[in-house]
């Protein structure tokens, strides 16, 4: 989808200066070419990589376009005089067309540098001694992605910007492609699908309330685990935990609302059966163990999420990401839990049943790495655990004060959010508001 905001400013040349991250550049792509138009994906010799991905991706799906093509700069991304014949063996080809130039990649020398090459045109001189001389090349536009506000902002020499905002229905991003322009792909598939979600509202509820959430805390540690993990902490395989036997619940029988729970997911008897529990709709025992140990906060999660989904235009949801490289396929390199997009921006979050501050700090800041790293400042990052209220503020205080260039601010930062034990059952409105607060930030 397009807008003819956007429409007057599609070129039939766009050149795209590739940095660290390739998201706005495809971004652009997407928005500002003509039909049969043709993108210049400039790039140094470290960002060789990310340039011949998203050509591959803009090959791929962009079928109405003339070419995608790959301009090296090698090594000389702060050196005009090189970027500038690069840039000029580019244009000496171009006889007719609308040519632009999106710099939001690239670094600050190589945006500058090639912002002049295109903007000034050199005039032929019969004395070559001389001072060259240039004029101002026509029928140019020049734009960049404001991370901030998402807005496509096209600048213009004689004229103050134009913001064009980029809303959720005018281009969807999915995850697999944001993960894909960074060299990721995913082992096993997520799950689109929350798993278990009857299940998950109970247990949510009773990992609300504090006592009972204890209780089942120490029921894992002195029965559920010993049997169930390796002495490295590692799950069994589904021929060790077959051969586990029924769970013992006395440590329960006082809390009504755990038991419950149980019955939600499968408990028949007066002892936990892990098999019986598998055959409820788990695709084995380890499954189950591990739903059990925190894993349904996750598809708890992605309910919440996918109830607010159609209102609030998020496209696409999913948990479970474990992540490796194109080279190493079946070895995972990290795991994202709770994913979904709303536009071309990514919202991550980082699930946890713990309640200890360090350890929900230490979740929280591997998400927001990782959310930065894949979606770019427009990336959003929440955490949701077990944790206190008080725990929650000082968690959102420590936040704040680390990623405010302002020392010992008070404002609070609606990039990162922290959701604790009291906002569990209230999780839906919570998020919702946590992505409306964004929107009014950039109003």
């Amino acid at each position: 989808m397009s807008t003819p905001e956007l429409d007057k400013y599609k070129v039939d040349h766009l050149f795209l200066l590739i940095g660290e991250n390739p998201l706005p550049n495809y971004v652009a792509a997407k928005l500002l070419v003509n039909k049969g138009g043709t993108v210049y994906l400039v790039h140094t010799r470290d960002t060789e990589d990310k340039a011949k991905r998203l050509q591959g991706i803009l090959i791929r799906s962009e079928s109405h376009l003339k070419t995608i093509q790959l301009w090296s700069i090698e090594d000389y991304e702060s050196d005009a005089h090189n970027i500038r014949v690069k840039i000029n063996e580019v244009i000496e080809k171009i006889s007719n067309g609308k040519i632009g130039l999106n710099y939001t990649g690239g670094t600050k020398a190589m945006s500058v540098h090639s912002y002049r090459t295109l903007f000034y045109e050199e005039i032929e001189e019969n004395n070559k001694n001389i001072d060259k001389i240039y004029k101002q090349r026509s029928n140019l536009i020049f734009s960049y992605l404001d991370p901030r506000n998402l807005e496509m902002c096209i600048d213009r020499e004689n004229k103050e910007i134009e913001k064009i905002k980029i809303e959720p229905n005018i281009l969807q991003v999915d995850i697999q492609t944001i993960f894909e322009l960074h060299g990721w792909k995913w082992h096993p598939e997520p799950a689109k699908k929350p798993e278990q979600p009857k299940a998950a509202q109970v247990f949510a509820e009773f990992h609300a309330q504090e006592d009972s959430l204890n209780t089942w805390k120490n029921w894992c540690v002195k029965i559920f685990r010993p049997v169930t993990k390796d002495t490295k902490s590692n799950w069994l395989e589904d021929q060790e935990l077959k051969k586990v036997p029924p769970l013992n619940l006395d440590i329960l029988q006082c809390d009504n609302s755990i038991i419950n729970a149980l019955h939600e997911l499968g408990l028949t008897g007066e002892e936990l059966s892990l098999q019986t529990l598998k055959e409820n709709g788990f695709k084995n025992i380890k499954q189950v163990c591990k739903w059990l140990d925190g894993e349904w906060l996750e598809h708890y999660v992605l309910q919440k999420v996918q109830e607010i989904s159609e209102n609030l235009l998020i496209h696409d949801s999913a948990t479970s990401f474990w992540m490796a490289t194109y080279k190493n396929p079946k070895q995972n390199k990290f795991q994202f839990d709770v994913a979904f997009m709303r536009g071309y921006q990514l919202f991550a979050i980082s699930c946890t049943t713990d309640q200890t501050k360090q350890l929900c700090k230490s979740k929280l800041f591997e998400a927001y790495i990782r959310a930065q790293q894949l979606g770019g400042s427009e990336a959003r990052v929440a955490l949701v655990c077990c944790a206190n209220k008080k725990d929650v503020l000082a968690l959102r205080t420590e936040i704040t004060n680390v990623f405010s260039t302002e020392p010992d601010s008070q404002k609070k930062d609606e990039k990162i959010a922290v959701f604790g034990r009291e906002h569990l059952l209230n999780l839906s409105q919570e998020i919702a508001d946590w992505i409306r607060n964004n929107e009014a930030k950039k109003k």
